[in-house]
């Protein structure tokens, strides 16, 4: 069965935020709310209850922290602040992580909407194909009045 690693966004009007857990791992993407421009050499701190975390950055704009805390099934609720050069930003964020070896539920409708949507538009061109040619042929075999 396909896993899709679990992940949270969010934003505010300085900055956007994606974490993804890999396994015991989260890594953090941060860029500019208005114009998506990378944000590096930043500091970045997350929360959870007793739990705190401090980012490295590992490449621009892309920043990693261990957290096996975090790897825990379950809801997991997260205080973030952000300091890039003099700006600082405290956002919030929910974790949700399934069994292992799953996918989230809106994971398997997305993928279901998609082959859905796919399937239903060659459909619609088949039968419109198919209703194109009925159509040809019935003019073509009409006899013609003479004048």
């Amino acid at each position: 069965m396909v896993s899709a690693a679990p992940r949270f966004s969010t934003q505010t009007d300085q900055f956007e935020l994606v974490g993804v857990l890999e396994g015991k791992v989260l890594r953090i993407y941060l860029d500019r709310y208005g114009s998506n421009a990378p944000v590096a050499k930043a500091q970045i701190e997350i929360e959870r209850g007793a739990w705190k975390a401090v980012a490295t950055e590992v490449a621009a704009a892309v920043y990693t922290l261990p957290a096996e805390a975090l790897s825990q099934p379950g809801r997991h609720a997260l205080a973030i602040s952000v300091q890039a050069g003099d700006i600082t930003d405290l956002m919030d964020a929910t974790l949700e992580v399934g069994p292992a070896g799953t996918i989230g539920a809106a994971t398997q409708n997305g993928h279901f909407l998609r082959a859905w949507a796919v399937w239903s538009g060659a459909l619609a061109l088949v039968l419109t194909a198919l209703g194109l040619v009925v159509l040809r042929r019935r003019q073509t075999s009409r006899p013609r009045a003479h004048l």
